[in-house]
């Protein structure tokens, strides 16, 4: 009777840690949202170091990038290359010139792994 008892338990303990399991990856697929994870994973496989991502806000456009190799300089270069140039930094917001324009870009860290940028929509592509 011992043993049909224990196994019951161990049953229920294992089925409590999967659920749990499950639920953890639902809230995470929930809060970062189902195409930001496709493009999580095309980051982790493929050659682009800056991807595009939703935004929640209209008017405005994120790009993510590891938090590897100094994701500062990744974002002062690929602004270079598009033709801005890099004046100062305040906080968290970089702030770039061209011509009579001006560009702020936030950087924000996103999690142990990743950084995400945020720019007005239509001022640059980021990505590549």
């Amino acid at each position: 009777m011992q043993k049909n008892s224990l196994r019951k338990w161990v049953m229920w303990v294992l089925l409590g840690t999967a659920l749990l399991i499950i639920l953890s990856l639902l809230s995470i697929l929930n809060n970062v949202g189902y195409s930001n994870v496709k493009q999580i994973i095309r980051l982790q496989t493929s050659g682009p170091s800056i991807l595009r991502i939703e935004h929640p806000t209209e008017g405005m456009e994120r790009y993510l990038t590891k938090d590897q190799d100094n994701p500062q300089e990744r974002l002062k270069s690929r602004m270079t290359r598009e033709g801005w140039i890099y004046e100062q930094q305040e906080g968290n917001g970089y702030f770039f010139t061209k011509g009579n324009q001006q560009a702020i870009v936030t950087l924000r860290k996103w999690n142990h792994f990743y950084v995400i940028y945020s720019i007005k929509a239509g001022i640059v592509n980021l990505e590549g």
